[in-house]
């Protein structure tokens, strides 16, 4: 009797496991923190571009950039200005909100992040990165401050930068190419 007992627990058990999954022997997806780039976009006097503006923007980018996928967001900064919370962060509800385009990565949570184009009120201004996320490393949501938006080629010149995980990178970075 007690053999039967443990079989049909262990049979139970089987089955309801299988409830976890898409179909029985599937793994259900992986949740892993997404490789984010959010950048702040600029007009010509330095300002942060509206939503409406940067959604304009975004309509013009492919689907898929290197192996991120763009969208328009928000980033939420503290009160300095230059530090800013991830969306988990308990406090990003409190801070500054800037909307943003952000290039996404949550499927393999990894990015090779290269270059984009950007197109602006007659404009065109490139914006060369050569970024790199790996799952392990800290800073795997950079928030990037464009130069003021601009006819014109521009390389990120991150050597000697302190790789913050919640310090934005700064427009005094990029370079004109």
């Amino acid at each position: 009797m007690l053999k039967h007992q443990s079989l049909i627990f262990a049979l139970s058990l089987i089955l309801l496991g299988c409830t976890a999954y898409v179909e029985c022997g599937t793994p259900p997806a992986q949740s892993c923190n997404p490789a984010v780039v959010s950048l702040i976009l600029r007009d010509e006097k330095g300002n942060s571009l509206s939503e409406a503006a940067l959604k304009t923007i975004y309509e013009q980018q492919p689907k898929l950039i290197g192996d991120a996928r763009p969208s328009v967001g928000e980033v939420s900064f503290a009160a300095d200005g230059k530090t800013y919370y991830w969306p988990e962060d308990v406090d990003f509800p409190k801070g500054r909100k800037v909307h943003s385009i952000e290039f996404v990565n949550n499927e393999t949570c990894t990015m090779h992040f290269p270059e984009v184009t950007l197109k602006y009120q007659n404009k065109t201004m490139r914006l060369v990165f050569n970024i790199d996320i790996t799952r392990t490393q800290q800073d795997r949501r950079p928030v990037i401050q464009c130069p003021t938006f601009q006819e014109g080629a521009f390389q990120l010149d991150l050597q000697g930068w302190s790789k913050e995980p919640e310090r934005m990178i700064t427009a005094e970075r990029w370079k004109k190419l």
